[in-house]
């Protein structure tokens, strides 16, 4: 199908940013010279600045304008949508890459048996992943999921690096579908290993999720936590009534 032409509008004012024509906390050109210049109608656009707002790459205010954000490289996701950390980083503008980094055999510990509800000592495996926006990393991952999942066969999960997050993996390879994920969000200072590996400052805070992965009917597939790089990573939550 084909990208809707508001997104390759959204696509040349966010490059002219990136370039450096238009600057952090600058106000952009107005809507009447910016439609002429890339050759779209205003309604056009609107849909643009809509779209680069939602991506918190400029802020509009009411009869002012639009401008950059002070921060426009950031990736800004939803935290109320169940998708793959790989793909709101695209969502969001951004080149995006997930980065495998080990897949160990080992055993549950009882508090992880009593999350999965199988016994102490039945076979898991723990999968070390970053993901990287414009080729920077900027999230730490760590998950465990039980042995049933793949037939407690170790080969099998070798597809998981042909795959751009363990979503993709599951739904794909297996009969356990991702369908819910219950987590809480803190601020954080990372483990010296989690610092060097998204190369920040030990004393840098970051956002730390840390949940529980269910299927389609139920069953706990996947516990994990994520380190987010506070500086290249923005949560945005939509709440209504």
């Amino acid at each position: 199908m084909r990208r809707p032409l508001y997104v390759d509008v959204a696509d040349e004012i966010k490059a002219r940013i990136d370039e450096g024509v238009f600057k952090p906390g600058e106000k952009l050109t107005s809507e009447p010279e910016l439609s002429k210049i890339l050759g779209v109608s205003r309604g056009t656009l609107r849909e643009a600045l809509t779209h680069l707002e939602n991506m918190g790459v400029i802020s509009r205010k009411h009869g002012r304008g639009a401008y950059v954000s002070q921060s426009p490289s950031k990736v800004v996701a939803g935290i109320e949508r169940l998708e793959s950390l790989t793909n709101s980083i695209r969502q969001s503008g951004h080149l995006a890459e997930d980065k495998v980094l080990s897949i160990h055999e080992t055993t549950l510990d009882e508090e992880m048996a009593n999350v999965f509800n199988l016994n102490f000592g039945d076979i898991c495996y723990e999968i070390e992943s970053l993901r990287l926006s414009d080729g920077e990393p900027v999230i730490y991952c760590f998950d465990i999921i039980p042995g049933f999942l793949v037939n407690n066969d170790k080969d099998f999960l070798k597809l998981r690096y042909k795959c751009e997050s363990l979503d993709e993996f599951l739904n794909k390879y297996t009969k356990y579908k991702p369908n819910k994920y219950i987590s809480t969000v803190n601020a954080v200072l990372p483990p010296s290993k989690v610092s060097r590996l998204l190369e920040v400052r030990g004393n840098t805070p970051m956002i730390y999720l840390e949940g529980v992965m269910y299927d389609e009917n139920g069953i706990p597939i996947n516990y994990g936590y994520q380190y987010f790089r506070g500086d290249k990573y923005q949560f945005k939550l939509v709440r209504s009534k």
